[in-house]
């Protein structure tokens, strides 16, 4: 007898078909099933291994032993009057058209039941934030209706005109990202790639657009050249190309045929054009040039960048009094100062920043630019009703502007809406993929609402693409998380040997014995670290400091002085003692029912600011 036909015989072929549907039905339920209970991931894939495994040894036991009347004996122990074997494979094959049926079964209520369900909880959760992970073609993926506009090339005889090419490079993005439809990198993503050589379609994955646009400017006296050309970024082709020539008053006319050029090559993509140029094209070309300078140094941030920018646009508006931009970018200089870089008193920079606001909407009342300086003024000393005026129309009018979704965002946090916080970081992030700020912001949220894992992930993200505070949070997330031998590993990173005694060193040693139950010792470290700085520490470090004594040393009455003097000096980080926790954002009561914590976030300062951040957490905790 051939091999084929005693496996037949035996039964062996049958358990091998009757094995594989049972086992792929049974993976597929599991798969279906398991998820729903909250198993781990684990135990699908120990179901598929441990069925592969023994797929081998039923045929082996197939092929030993046999079914009789008496039950199972050694196939050689059985003579063949006894053998019931060809009733044996009857019901196997009976039971492998069952099964068959089963597994068909299952396969169209999956597809056509589950598998509709499953997609419209999947749209219901990126619709609760703004984006989807599993639909990421909106947003991590190029589509026909995105661009990039890199930084132009300074082509000018003396090479001195690099904040003019880049400003116009800026200029056409703010103008193609009035079109609709039109999705734009933001200008930190693509500027990164400036004075570098890189593959076009390597660009377009990085920012993940269809197109991008390059090109150069020469300038010489008041002659102005701009080239500009679209390309395909995944076949190379250039879409379109054009040289504009004219003198530097012509400026904004040449923007928008630039801009309105590329919408008639998208035409077929687009819904529609990009919106009429606001600016009075009859700007002086000098108050232009002095206006691109400001802008220039407001992007540098830091180092005395802000004075700069601001004397920059003073004389903008010297020649041109009545130019509404260079007002709006004053304003956004004076109020990022407060923060990055303050070269006034901070009551001097918040005055002067919402005067040059207020002027500029006068000039021009859909002033986006403005609309923000304002509104973020306003946040940052707990003026509610107001920074929420400011954001909502900034955000109606420019819905896709990053700087708008960055600084909204920051709002939505301050006052506890911690669901649209989230999205408008996450929104932000996938139009500006290059910049740390955005996943760097979004840890923060995440910590608010109680996940720490997560944030860890975005901090890691945060940490790759160049944040220099990425560490810290990665610190404080393995911190919540209990992973004290990693937090270790990073704080080792982060003070080695010989910086463990300087100031910020010792505090984060302080911190990581507070974390593990050491209070007393960490208590020392603090005393000793106040006790040695004698200067009187800015306003912000109050706050700071509440939050330590209120969350980690939990000595409620020190956590109370401190908020006193942060609230005595109009800190905008007053709310940190409320955040960072392990629970997530909480509550004044949460953290200590004493009567003198509890008096201080009662201050009248703080209604308008307490009263809607009490609102939105405890909506936020009822899923709302």
């Amino acid at each position: 007898m051939g091999l084929i036909s005693e496996l037949k015989r035996r039964n062996v072929i049958r358990m091998a078909g009757l094995y594989l549907v049972g086992a792929w039905l049974l993976v597929q339920v599991a798969g279906t099933v398991l998820p729903m209970f909250g198993a781990p991931g684990w135990l699908p894939r120990s179901i598929v291994v441990v069925l592969a495994l023994g797929f081998i040894p039923a045929l082996v036991f197939a092929w030993v032993f046999e079914m009789t009347p008496e039950g199972l004996k050694r196939d050689g122990d059985v003579a063949p009057e006894h053998s019931i074997a060809p009733q044996t494979a009857r019901r196997m094959d009976r039971m492998i058209v069952a099964v068959l049926v089963l597994a068909l079964g299952y396969f169209g209520f999956d597809k056509f039941v589950l598998a509709p369900k499953r997609q419209a909880a999947e749209v219901t959760a990126a619709k609760k934030l703004g984006r989807s992970e599993a639909l990421a073609t909106t947003t991590d993926a190029a589509t026909d209706k995105s661009i990039a506009v890199l930084p132009f090339v300074d082509m000018s005889p003396e090479g001195d005109q690099e904040y003019f090419s880049d400003g116009i490079a800026e200029e056409l993005l703010n103008r193609l990202a009035q079109i609709p439809d039109l999705r734009v990198a933001a200008r930190t993503s693509a500027f990164q790639f400036k004075g570098k050589n890189l593959d076009i379609a390597d660009i377009g994955r990085q920012l993940k657009v269809a197109h991008v646009l390059e090109g150069s400017v020469r300038k010489s006296g008041t002659r102005l050249r701009i080239t500009a050309q679209l390309i395909n970024s995944a076949s190379g082709y250039h879409l379109w190309s054009q040289t504009f020539e004219g003198d530097a008053s012509d400026v904004f006319k040449v923007q928008d045929d630039i801009s309105t050029a590329i919408a008639e090559v998208l035409e077929t993509k687009l819904a529609g054009r990009p919106a009429a140029d606001k600016q009075a094209v009859s700007v002086d070309p000098q108050a232009y040039d002095d206006y691109l300078q400001g802008r220039a140094f407001t992007a540098r941030r830091v180092d005395g960048n802000l004075k700069l920018a601001v004397a920059a646009f003073d004389r903008a508006i010297a020649r041109d009094p009545a130019y509404g931009a260079a007002h709006a970018g004053r304003a956004f200089a004076l109020a990022l100062s407060e923060i990055w870089d303050p070269w006034l008193p901070t009551a001097e920079l918040v005055a002067q920043g919402r005067a040059s606001a207020a002027q500029a909407l006068k000039l021009d009342p859909e002033n986006v630019e403005a609309m923000i300086a304002r509104g973020y003024l306003a946040m940052k000393h707990w003026d509610v009703a107001g920074a929420r005026v400011d954001f909502e129309r900034a955000y109606a009018l420019a819905p896709e502007n990053v700087d708008v979704l960055n600084f909204y965002g920051d709002f939505k946090k301050l006052v506890g809406n911690l669901r649209d916080a989230e999205r408008m970081k996450r929104k932000a992030m996938a139009l500006d993929p290059l910049s740390f700020v955005h996943p760097h912001d979004l840890v923060q949220v995440l910590f608010d609402q109680g996940r720490p894992r997560e944030a860890l992930a975005m901090a890691q993200r945060a940490e790759s693409l160049g944040s220099p505070n990425a560490p810290y949070q990665i610190l404080e997330a393995h911190k919540e998380l209990r992973q004290f031998d990693e937090a270790e590993r990073v704080l080792a990173k982060l003070c080695p040997p010989k910086d463990a005694q300087n100031p910020g060193c010792r505090y984060e040693r302080m911190s990581m014995l507070a974390a593990t139950g050491h209070l007393a010792e960490a208590r020392a470290i603090i005393a000793e670290l106040v006790a040695a700085n004698k200067k009187i520490p800015s306003v912000e470090f109050y706050s700071s400091r509440a939050g330590t004594y209120a969350n980690e040393l939990k000595d409620i009455p020190k956590a109370t002085r401190e908020l006193r003097m942060a609230l005595q000096g109009n800190s905008w980080n007053v709310m940190n003692p409320l955040r960072w926790g392990a629970r997530g954002a909480l509550l004044p009561e949460e953290i200590s029912q004493d009567p003198e914590w509890l008096a201080v976030w009662a201050d009248p300062k703080l209604h308008d600011l307490m009263t809607a951040y009490r609102a939105n957490l405890v909506a936020f905790r009822k899923g709302g």
